[in-house]
């Protein structure tokens, strides 16, 4: 959905914003440049780093427009950062996003 609507996260931030904006400055140069959302959202990297941007991004969003998101926003800020530090934790971390926004992950 976020990769298509742009202009819904206009709405959500008053931005469009880049990745190190809102998960910080380490976190934007992990990907080898500071992506904005949009291009986040549909990076076509198949490693975990590209994962975790794409399904990262997505989490960010929903945890901003939907209180029954499995994660808070700061959950997935912190998740992020955490797992931006190697692929295999990149892609581990952008498969409990991907399902969460899927609506598959339930605590």
């Amino acid at each position: 959905y976020w990769r298509t609507h742009a202009e819904a996260i206009m709405v959500i931030l008053g931005y469009l914003g880049n990745i190190s904006q809102l998960f910080g400055p380490a976190c934007g140069l992990a990907f080898g440049r500071d992506l904005s959302l949009p291009e986040a959202l549909a990076n076509t990297r198949t490693d975990g780093i590209g994962a975790l941007y794409r399904e990262g991004t997505a989490s960010l969003l929903n945890s901003l427009v939907d209180s029954r998101f499995p994660f808070t926003t700061q959950q997935v800020k912190g998740a992020f950062a955490a797992s931006v530090t190697s692929d295999k934790a990149a892609a581990t971390q952008a498969e409990l996003f991907k399902q969460a926004n899927e609506g598959r992950l339930k605590f």
